[in-house]
């Protein structure tokens, strides 16, 4: 492993608008593998690739993630689109309005993906699912807004995305 992904993860705050998501959301599916193990790829891969003339800008095409349904974590796969988005749901998918929000964005950046996918994963996802917000004054906000995975390996490296708000007490 290149020594340098051990320092290279970092924290930052991202402001993600009011937006509305189509996807696949799977409450019995709890990560990216197990989503793949019931879906079909190349089916739903090429529905969004058909689909990014309408992706929003920020919660881009193929961007997945975690949701909490009922005390239990599932996992979506899909693409985010403009609020005010009235167009076509493709079979199989549904649409979903949620809030603005500020995240905290778990960050490693740009990598090789054949070598080091792996350990880059494992090193942000345990950053993120450890990190406590109430040190800087924020709490998490995920029982309003879904926690987002971006991870495109050689363009931007690998980011969790939780939502936080202002800690009030």
């Amino acid at each position: 492993m290149n020594r340098t992904l051990l320092t290279e993860a970092h924290v930052r705050v991202e402001h993600i608008p009011a937006h509305k998501y189509v996807g696949i959301w799977d409450i019995n599916a709890t990560d990216y593998a197990s989503f793949w193990e019931r879906h079909d790829c190349d089916s739903i891969c090429g529905t969004i690739d058909s689909m990014s003339h309408v992706s929003h800008r920020i919660v881009t095409c193929h961007t997945a993630g975690w949701f909490y349904e009922n005390g239990r974590k599932g996992y979506f796969y899909g693409f985010g689109v403009p609020y005010d988005y009235q167009g076509v749901i493709p079979d199989g998918f549904e649409i979903r309005e949620l809030p603005a929000s500020d995240y905290l964005v778990f960050v490693h950046p740009p990598f090789d993906y054949l070598k080091d996918c792996a350990e880059v994963m494992e090193r942000v996802e345990k950053l993120a699912w450890n990190y406590e917000p109430e040190k800087e004054g924020y709490e998490w906000n995920e029982e309003v807004c879904q926690d987002y995975q971006r991870h495109y390996p050689e363009v931007i490296g690998y980011e969790v995305l939780r939502p936080i708000r202002k800690k009030t007490d």
